[in-house]
């Protein structure tokens, strides 16, 4: 059982952080910190809808993990994490977006995930979900943002409500 919440919590980490990468607007007009939290508002619809083949496009061919893991291996964890786990329902708060470089992100985006819809962070008490705060790494890439790195652990529910 243990071994099982693990991989659960592995995936569901991993499935996310990817997912944040999706493309948003990008404007003239907007900024880099804008367009991170674009991208990271419209992955979560992604992630929602389960849409593998938009979220493989968004993780960078030189993602490289602390648990050693590749693009290949997080697009392996995201498809049995899918599988798993008929509905999928999140609610996602970003933290941070900080910009060390112009091409370069950083984000602390916390992330609620159930199986029923989560209207809002005041109902997570009477949810059985699973909570997680991921620090990720963009690049941009010929315009493109996408994740280069992902570090998760499990949140407090008091950081959501704060």
């Amino acid at each position: 059982m243990a071994g099982m919440n693990r991989l659960r919590l592995k995936t569901g980490l991993l499935g996310l952080a990817l997912v944040l990468l999706l493309p948003g607007c990008r404007g003239e007009r907007t900024t880099p910190e804008a367009e991170v939290r674009a991208l990271i508002n419209g992955a979560v619809m992604a992630a929602e809808q389960k849409n593998i083949g938009t979220l493989r496009g968004l993780i960078s061919e030189q993602y490289a993990d602390d648990q050693g893991q590749d693009k290949r291996a997080i697009e392996g964890l995201l498809r049995l994490h899918f599988l798993r786990n008929q509905t999928l329902h999140l609610h996602a708060h970003i933290q941070s977006v900080t910009l060390p470089q112009p091409d370069r992100a950083q984000a602390t985006v916390l992330v609620a995930m159930a199986g029923t819809p989560i209207a809002s962070a005041q109902d997570l008490p009477a949810l059985r979900a699973d909570l997680h705060r991921f620090a990720i790494d963009f690049v941009r890439e010929e315009k493109t943002w996408r994740v280069r790195r992902a570090a998760w652990q499990r949140a407090e529910l008091g950081e959501f409500l704060q």
